[in-house]
């Protein structure tokens, strides 16, 4: 089976250009509304300009009666350039975070890297002068020093700083991450603009908390808080927050409200989540590990109740089975004795 590919700038310029067009033709369906006769350009036309009363009447008669029509076609092109905007809008913001996930990954990489370049330098710079020291006899008998250096490969070259920036192209147009590190070469703070070259956009700003929680000095935590700038304009800010027993809270806000999520981890390597949404509609989510690289999950929404089997390790779910609360209806008839 062939793969889809979905050409979301494409449907951009499209919803584009059907704004454009209702643009052009406004003025012609409101004039038309009042009976008046309009040329290419839009000025109106007066019947001493057409020169017959009656063929000017029926031009009249015609922008007239073309009037509710076109005006109902004005409203059908906002509606699908809507649609079309919408549609390209959510498939280039997904493309647009995946890739972002993906420089952030390859930048990371390439401090993992530079840490150890500098590592390696460090212990050329610790090794490069020092010499073992020995005594040996010569060939007269005599007990004499002797000396051969610690170091006797090549230099190490000097790693430089530490690289704070990965540029790239995709499908998605330009891609880029710039980030904040510090000393421990943790990123502190990074922001990844994604530009399709066609008008949509798509900024993410994250800040990240480290914290040792079990005291070996590495960090075994991290949270964060997001602000996203999507492409149609609108902002979301989203922040985890890890709690004392482990357990983390995902809020998300929008201009529509707060949606907020706490999962807790299970003995068995599951999860437990409850998820709030800005409408106050609760939804369960509940992974069970069955086995190595196996488990279930149940997802009691509102409105139906979700079953998958897959890989909880992974992420890859398959839906098994689905009921709403309807199933359970048992319609009765009424019967009168």
């Amino acid at each position: 089976m062939a793969d889809l590919v979905l050409d979301y700038a494409l449907l951009h310029r499209l919803a584009g250009s059907m704004r454009e067009l209702k643009s052009r033709i406004q003025f012609d369906v409101d004039t038309g509304s009042r009976r008046s006769v309009v040329t290419s350009d839009g000025s109106v036309v007066d019947s001493s300009q057409v020169g017959n009363s009656s063929l000017y009447a029926s031009l009249s008669a015609f922008f007239y009666a073309c009037h509710t029509p076109f005006k109902d076609s004005m409203d059908l092109l906002d509606e699908l350039a809507g649609t079309f905007d919408g549609i390209a809008q959510a498939y280039f913001e997904l493309d647009a975070d995946i890739a972002g996930k993906v420089n952030l990954d390859r930048l990371r990489a390439d401090i993992a890297g530079w840490q150890s370049d500098t590592a390696a330098y460090e212990r050329y710079l610790d090794l490069k002068d020092r010499q073992i020291t020995f005594q040996y006899y010569d060939e007269h008998g005599n007990l004499v020093d002797g000396s051969v250096p610690v170091w006797t490969g090549d230099p190490v070259p000097e790693p430089g700083e530490v690289p704070t920036s990965k540029a790239g192209t995709s499908p998605v147009g330009s891609n880029d991450v710039v980030a904040v590190v510090d000393d421990q070469g943790r990123i502190v703070s990074e922001t990844t603009t994604v530009d399709s070259g066609d008008g949509l956009t798509y900024t993410e700003t994250t800040r990240f908390t480290y914290h040792d929680t079990d005291g070996d000095g590495e960090p075994d935590v991290v949270d964060f808080t997001s602000t996203i700038q999507h492409s149609d304009g609108t902002e979301e800010t989203i922040e985890k927050k890890t709690n004392p027993d482990g357990s983390y809270v995902v809020t998300s806000t929008t201009d529509e409200g707060t949606t907020t999520s706490t999962i807790t981890s299970t003995d068995d390597g599951g999860s437990h989540q409850v998820t709030v949404d800005h409408e106050g509609e609760t939804t369960t989510t509940d992974i069970v590990v069955t086995g190595p690289d196996t488990g279930t999950k149940t997802v009691v929404g509102p409105d139906r109740t979700e079953v998958y089997h897959g890989n909880p390790n992974t992420g890859e779910w398959t839906l098994v089975s689905e009921e709403s609360p309807e199933d359970d209806y048992v319609p009765y008839t009424t019967v009168t004795i």
